[in-house]
């Protein structure tokens, strides 16, 4: 939950294909991702130390996160 994640953006107007756009704990770029449009959180994916997660892979994620804390 607390591992530093980025969040990235890719886009055919971007020089180098994609832009990291915030920075912070892995829960907090999710709960970032998944506030995005539908249509943006497709060109978004989170990057970690864990491996990359697109919106469902972080939506999943914080459901986990949800249920354990409880």
């Amino acid at each position: 939950m607390d591992l530093p994640a980025e969040l990235h953006r890719r886009g055919n107007d971007l020089p180098d294909g994609d832009v990291i756009v915030a920075t912070g704990p892995l829960v907090i770029m999710a709960h970032g991702l998944l506030a995005l449009d539908p249509e943006a959180r497709k060109t978004c994916w989170i990057h970690s130390e864990i491996g990359d997660l697109d919106a469902a892979a972080a939506e999943e994620q914080l459901s986990f996160w949800s249920r354990a804390a409880h």
